[in-house]
């Protein structure tokens, strides 16, 4: 393809994005962004619980699992994980059981040191304590620092698990590999015989493929509608609606601006070129009126939040623009249990909320 840049979420340069697809503008007038906790250590994913002020969320490069009781960073994090941080490596995804609050099942997708390979950790949760580990997914390759993919997100029941193409573009139209995918697991880690490509002898795990790296994803509240953002290389950052079995097109030959590679690749529903490195998306529908029915997306390279509203049925973008711009990288977006809507940047936790009551 020849020079590639690699644009994803750990490559820090000083590139100028604007893409002309979107048109910057401030948050509504009754909402701002406020510091919620500072001096952070590259926090990657938050995982709040629900009808509680408590948060988990992961360090990147320490392993650490850290957990925030209300604004209090608790000394002792919940886990302590033996991680390889080199490049787009470390502890990287986090998600909590839909039914945490009987079950206290914490899950966590992370680059372990050795052997070297990227797995799905579960643990239960007991006095803030990270404990008794169930490596549920693992001997994911890791044979690159750059494009582990590292997203983990629970929709009907079901784990669904993204993956990079580890550095290599045709791992990701190869069906016998995982690097390169979406993947659906059951919350054991067992994999549902109803999986696309699940055959007698091949138990495979694969729901999606063709996918370079995908950092987000995220599902419309009380729907099957899985959102996922991907990094793509000097161009065509995506937004794709992942539907079962579809290849996303990314693969060796894939050129700007084209549905992709492969067997039917299908489209994205949006992209960015030049690039922006989109990060975790929320789905927000909450009490803040004015930003409620939309998808979230941090953008990396340049700090800002981007709105995408969708019409009808989800099947393609009416608007894209960029509603604030922060003054640190972004990320991950997550709706909170108060209603509000957090970013996590490289060093702090912020908070979009209303400016006369300080509150959601």
């Amino acid at each position: 393809m020849g020079r590639v840049v690699r644009i994803a979420v750990w490559v820090m340069t000083a590139a100028t994005i604007c893409s002309s697809l979107t048109v910057a503008q401030a948050l509504p007038r009754h909402l701002e962004s406020k510091g919620y906790k500072f001096d952070l250590k590259l926090p990657v994913d938050l995982a709040w619980v629900r009808g509680t002020n408590k948060l988990f969320f992961t360090e990147k490069a320490t392993g650490k699992i850290r957990v925030l009781d209300g604004r209090r960073l608790l000394r002792r994090p919940c886990a302590n994980l033996d991680v390889n941080s080199s490049g787009e490596r470390g502890a990287l995804g986090i998600a909590l059981h839909p039914d945490f609050k009987h079950n206290r099942f914490l899950y966590v997708y992370y680059t372990n040191a050795s052997p070297l390979q990227n797995r799905v950790t579960r643990f239960t949760v007991r006095g803030n304590r990270c404990r008794r580990p169930k490596h549920i997914v693992k001997g994911i390759p890791s044979p690159s620092t750059i494009h582990q993919g590292g997203q983990l997100e629970f929709m009907k029941g079901n784990l669904f698990v993204s993956v990079g193409d580890g550095g290599n573009a045709s791992n990701a139209q190869d069906l016998q590999s995982r690097l390169g995918k979406i993947l659906r697991y059951k919350p054991n880690g067992a994999i549902p015989r109803s999986n696309p490509f699940f055959q007698p002898g091949n138990r495979s795990p694969v729901w999606s493929y063709g996918h370079r790296n995908p950092f987000g994803l995220t599902h419309k509240p009380r729907t099957r509608v899985l959102i996922e953002t991907e990094n793509g290389p000097q161009c065509d950052d995506e937004v794709n609606r992942i539907q079962k079995g579809r290849n996303y097109g990314w693969g060796a030959g894939y050129r700007c601006g084209t549905a992709g590679v492969g067997s039917n690749p299908k489209r994205p529903l949006h992209r960015w070129t030049p690039p922006i490195a989109p990060t975790d998306p929320a789905w927000y529908i909450g009490p803040l009126n004015a930003l409620t029915g939309a998808l979230y997306v941090g953008d990396f390279n340049k700090g800002k939040l981007r709105r995408i509203d969708f019409g009808p049925g989800v099947r393609r973008v009416r608007k894209a623009r960029s509603i604030f711009e922060s003054s640190r990288r972004i990320t991950d977006v997550a709706k909170g249990p108060d209603g509000c809507l957090y970013l996590a940047t490289l060093s702090t936790i912020q908070r979009i909320q209303r400016k006369a009551t300080n509150s959601c």
